[in-house]
């Protein structure tokens, strides 16, 4: 249960439904808590990732069992227990697999940019997009060398269609560039609030363009008075909406090549369980045990994929990260974990 909270909390910092900013209280304040609590990419990452933790425990069961048989220890309860593991983690595997097929289609709605970066799509394709099996991107170029790519798939993921496109990350960054424009309009209407509240045309202004100002946020990395950015500022920010995309495109291949792998693995599990030869084969065994280190390494490039794809937002579109980090002292930090820990 208390996961659920946590990937709710996480999935509006991901996409911030359900609130509105109040220039009243300088806020952002919660106006639809069924939003919140009903975000499609809260939803989708609680089941993805409890079904991620349900394999990882399938995997465990096997491994250790595994252990068990090898040395020759504890042989009955070592294979009843690889029987059950066997069963439950092929269901487990294929629900990580099918749902976060569900979290790349939710992406491809919400966090467009996101998942352009996964992809490494530089620029918008011809619908159905592919999916590059395997690329080198190359972020200063905006381009990948070397690309294998299988046709549709991507489009497929991203939009559940033939016919609709994913922009690229360079009609995103022009997208980005209008978004700061409009938030300097909706930044300049805040101040006006503050001087005056009941400046109706301020208001007006500021109600149309409000979802933008954490887009002219992003100048504040460059000057403090962002409503007199040059356009060479304004070009700046807007590719600063460009996440590192090399982590991201081999995170998620990592991350998914561990999902099909255990499918696979955990297929033959159960059909070695179902004709009770699941001590049989050491080189079996030995797979399982080896096997142990990867739902880590795969729910940690999940994680990755989650929280540094985002960037640059700690929550999106709206505070930039560089303006959450904490004034807190190094001391400080060290003195509030070290009672958290004790306490």
């Amino acid at each position: 249960f208390s996961a659920l909270w946590i990937l709710i909390a996480n999935g509006w910092m991901q996409y911030p439904v359900g609130a509105e900013f109040n220039p009243a209280t300088m806020r952002m304040e919660v106006t639809d808590f069924a939003a919140v609590l009903f975000n499609p990419v809260a939803q989708a990452k609680f089941v993805h990732t409890v079904s991620a933790g349900y394999l990882l425990g399938a995997v465990f069961v096997m491994s250790i069992s595994a252990f068990y048989l090898l040395r020759g220890r504890h042989a009955d309860l070592a294979k009843r227990s690889m029987a059950v593991a066997a069963s439950f983690g092929l269901a487990a595997a294929l629900s990580v697999v099918v749902l976060g097929d569900e979290s790349g289609y939710v992406a491809g709605e919400n966090q467009k940019m996101k998942l352009a970066a996964i992809e490494a799509m530089w620029e918008t394709e011809p619908a159905p997009a592919g999916f590059t099996a395997f690329a080198i991107p190359d972020q200063q170029a905006r381009a990948n060398r070397y690309v294998v790519q299988v046709p549709w798939v991507m489009g497929l993921i991203g939009t559940r269609s033939f016919n609709t496109e994913i922009p690229g990350i360079g009609e995103l960054v022009e997208r980005a560039d209008g978004r700061i424009r409009n938030g300097q309009l909706a930044y300049a209407a805040l101040q006006q609030l503050r001087a005056n509240r009941e400046d109706a045309q301020a208001k007006a202004v500021f109600d149309q363009h409000w979802r933008d100002m954490g887009y002219a946020l992003l100048l504040k990395r460059y000057r403090e008075d962002i409503l007199n950015a040059s356009e060479q500022e304004i070009a700046r920010a807007a590719a600063d909406t460009i996440p590192r995309v090399a982590p991201l495109f081999w995170s998620f291949r990592l991350m998914a090549g561990v999902g099909f792998y255990f499918i696979a693995f955990f297929a033959l599990a159960f059909w070695l369980a179902t004709v009770q030869k699941l001590d049989r084969y050491r080189w079996f065994l030995k797979l399982a045990l080896y096997s142990l280190p990867l739902p880590w390494l795969a729910i940690e490039a999940g994680w990755l994929i989650a929280e540094y794809g985002r960037q640059p937002w700690a929550i999106d579109g709206v505070l930039p990260t560089f303006m959450a980090a904490s004034g807190l002292k190094l001391h400080q930090v060290v003195i509030s974990l070290t009672g958290f820990v004790l306490v």
